[in-house]
């Protein structure tokens, strides 16, 4: 008992869990499976959703949990932002309503009950829907506030008197800015002050991007904190004179670019990445010339225009033609340099790293894609800013100021389905609702929702992104058509098939129940489809016919995804497949190399030496080596020697004649063995009846002796032996005589030529 008594404590430390959290544990697991296999909603639409007034739900928060019975969890959530209200996925202080379902989350209900949060079920929540009354957006009351106190006094203004200049227009003196090639494409996009609204007139005829285009850096949507890249960008440019003397040896100045002479703005379209670098240029006095898309942005371009005004001392005066005044104030604006490809700008991303060292003058460069492997070559020669999408909420903000403005009439909730739509783009939100208000200028969240579908932003979406896509089910999934689904696969035909194949296994499918015969006879079905759509491609390779793709897209994903939807048990992972054909190729190309070499000795083919050789020789060259030790290393290169075998070949040997994942067993012997088996083959002179270098082209694409087998001059052909009274052909495999008696021994001894040594020295 006194045993038991002392070993108790010590078993307690070892397990470092109590029962209590062993109880917890399980409960949590049990709750998890549940989760897994639980059904969808029994009834599903069988209760009308009613009518609310609008913005009924305006500053309430919910979190759902559970299934609710008439409608899928992605519904509830739309319903609710549809009257103004969030949905967010934990319960805290600010929760204002859980809406409770079947088979609930238990520490969800835990916390309301902690937090005193009321808990509704599904009809307490159609109730809430149905009698709360409406109110007015804060987005609205904002909208309003802002325009009140930002409307100047009346002005009667004349168009004859000649004011053409709009008061939120700065004086084109102001800004000094340069036409220079990208001036056009300034104009299209606001980013002018030529293209600033004049007259009223004018103002109602612009686009709404250059009308309501930000005139300083406070009204960037998403640029407003101090460690912005708008800030950021504006303290490097600010102190980019005084860091000369520190630019490449500081190790880049990774923080605020200090080290750097350009600077490079990635991001997606639409987030103001050309707005925000002519706005600092604004700010801060810098005149600038900007190059796009639009312009040639080749070698030859940028070496005879750009090279030329960096240099310059004045870049407005170097495209008037003039040079009267002196300034230092200017920057090249570099716009979509990730577009810098094709016969057309061939070579310019080399030209801009070479302009970017030995440039006096700011370069502020810009692109989409981060990741392109040009960018990357460019990006360390660059201050690196990467501008993110504007949070929703910000976005939606600034458009309801601009309806305000407008007189249009739209739902805050309307606006979630636009800027969704247009992956938070904010020029394309401007540019849809300028459009669709044309029409009517009070929009419903039925109308907003219907032409939001409609314009939906294609994305394109990684492998591993079309992967879950294809499995998962959920927000963004249900409700997709059989054309959506086929469109996952055309995001990368080649990849997606190998992606599907490699993941279905870790999916739980929902059609299952959670019961295991009904999941193998789903796995089973699967892989037929898979192998069918193996068939389609081998017929779509093996014969160009390409139009077999949509057929391919149904079996090697449609069909999958239909069949294994539910739940990924992990994170999808990368086609094994691809490397095993990488190795299998690299295995087969080894093999081949080993045959050529014992041909002579074996006369068997590729096959039979994997086969019948490799591991039959494997173990007479490890058995005196493990065996006998040192001692044994003259026994294994004799056994190279019978077989023709030089020592590379030993290590080929291993690799190929060992499984996968099983230890090499010739990197086990002791290195003292490894290290006497070296000297003793190095010790003797090895001849092997074939060439151990490639063959080097010639200048006319024949394969020269010299090249083959290191001849000194280049004249192929071979003198007339006296003794022998015949001459031979000239060819690539003969060595030149005076180097003759090197190669002579291996032919003797295979039988195909003799050689008798003259008595004069020298010759033979």
């Amino acid at each position: 008992t006194l045993a038991l008594l002392d070993h108790e404590p010590q078993a307690k430390k070892s397990t470092g869990t109590s029962p209590d959290d062993a109880e917890k544990k399980k409960v949590n697991s049990s709750a998890y499976r549940n989760y897994l296999n639980r059904d969808g909603p029994r009834a599903l639409g069988s209760k009308e959703i009613p009518q609310g007034a609008e913005n009924c739900l305006e500053g309430c928060v919910f979190v759902l949990t559970g299934v609710l019975e008439s409608m899928e969890r992605d519904d509830a959530k739309a319903l609710i932002e549809r009257y103004g209200g969030k949905v967010t996925g934990n319960v805290s202080k600010k929760t204002t309503y859980v809406v409770q379902g079947r088979d609930s989350g238990a520490s969800k209900l835990e916390k309301a009950e902690s937090f005193g949060t009321k808990i509704l079920d599904e009809d307490s929540l159609l109730e809430l829907i149905r009698s709360k009354p409406g109110k007015k957006s804060k987005y609205e009351i904002a909208a309003e506030a802002e325009t009140s106190k930002g409307t100047p006094k009346a002005q009667k203004i004349s168009p004859s008197k000649g004011n053409s200049r709009s008061p939120h227009t700065p004086s084109p003196s102001k800004t000094g800015q340069t036409r220079g090639p990208g001036h056009t494409a300034r104009r299209e996009l606001g980013l002018s002050s030529s293209s600033s609204p004049s007259t009223n007139g004018e103002d109602n005829s612009l686009l709404w991007v250059d009308k309501y285009r930000p005139r300083s850096l406070k009204a960037v949507i998403g640029q407003q904190g101090d460690q912005s890249c708008a800030n950021k960008l504006l303290r490097w440019l600010q102190n980019w004179h005084r860091n000369q003397t520190r630019f490449g040896k500081f190790g880049g100045g990774k923080d605020d670019g200090s080290g750097f002479k350009a600077a490079l703005l990635s991001g997606p379209p639409g987030v103001g990445k050309t707005t925000t670098a002519v706005l600092v240029c604004e700010e801060l006095g810098f005149s600038f010339v900007e190059m796009n898309a639009s312009c040639t942005r080749s070698k030859t371009s940028l070496k005879e225009v750009v090279a030329e005004s960096l240099n310059n001392t004045s870049i407005e005066n170097f495209y008037k033609g003039t040079s009267q005044t002196v300034t230092s104030k200017h920057v090249l604006i570099m716009d979509e340099v990730d577009g810098m490809a094709g016969n057309e700008d061939r070579g310019g991303i080399q030209e801009m790293i070479g302009l970017i060292r030995s440039s006096k003058i700011p370069i502020i460069c810009m692109c989409n894609d981060r990741n392109h492997p040009k960018i990357r070559s460019l990006a360390n020669y660059c201050f690196d800013l990467r501008f993110q999408r504007p949070r929703v909420e910000q976005i939606k903000g600034a458009m309801m100021s601009i309806a305000f403005k407008e007189g249009i009439k739209i739902p805050p909730p309307a606006l979630n389905e636009i800027i969704l739509a247009s992956n938070q783009d904010v020029r394309q939100v401007i540019h849809n609702l300028s459009m669709w208000s044309a029409k009517d200028k009070v929009m419903t969240y039925e109308s907003c929702k219907s032409d939001a579908a409609r314009a939906r932003k294609d994305m394109k979406l990684g492998p591993f992104d079309v992967c879950r896509k294809v499995f998962v089910s959920g927000e963004g999934t249900t409700h997709m058509s059989l054309i959506d689904k086929s469109d996952l696969f055309f995001h990368d035909y080649s990849l997606a098939p190998l992606f599907v194949q490699e993941n279905y296994p870790h999916v739980r499918p929902a059609a299952a129940s959670g019961d295991l015969k009904s999941h193998l006879v789903l796995l089973s079905k699967t892989a037929d489809s898979i192998s069918d759509g193996d068939l389609v491609d081998r017929r779509i390779r093996s014969g160009q016919n390409w139009s077999l793709l949509p057929t391919q897209a149904i079996y090697a994903s449609v069909l999958p995804g239909e069949l294994m939807r539910g739940y990924m048990s992990q994170f999808p992972t990368f086609p094994s497949w691809l490397g095993k054909n990488s190795s299998t190729n690299k295995h087969s190309r080894i093999v081949q190399e080993l045959a050529s070499h014992m041909s002579l000795k074996t006369l068997s083919s590729r096959q039979a030496v994997n086969l019948d050789y490799l591991h039959y020789l494997r173990q007479l060259l490890l058995s005196p080596l493990q065996t006998q030790g040192a001692e044994g290393a003259a026994q294994a290169v004799q056994l190279l020697d019978d077989y023709q075998l030089i020592k590379e070949d030993v290590d080929s040997i291993m690799e190929i004649s060992v499984w996968g994942g099983q230890p090499d067993p010739y990197s086990r012997l002791d290195s003292k063995v490894k290290a006497a088996f070296t000297r003793a083959y190095n010790k003797e002179v090895h001849l092997t009846p074939y060439s151990l270098q490639a063959v080097k082209k010639g200048r006319r694409g024949g394969a020269s002796g010299e090249a083959e087998l290191g001849g000194e001059d280049g004249d192929n052909e071979v003198q007339e032996s006296e003794n022998e009274g015949e001459a031979l052909e000239a060819d690539a495999m003969i060595k030149p005589l005076k180097n003759i008696f090197f190669i002579a021994p291996v032919l003797q001894s295979a039988g195909i030529w003799k050689y008798q040594k003259s008595s004069s020295p020298g010759s033979h």
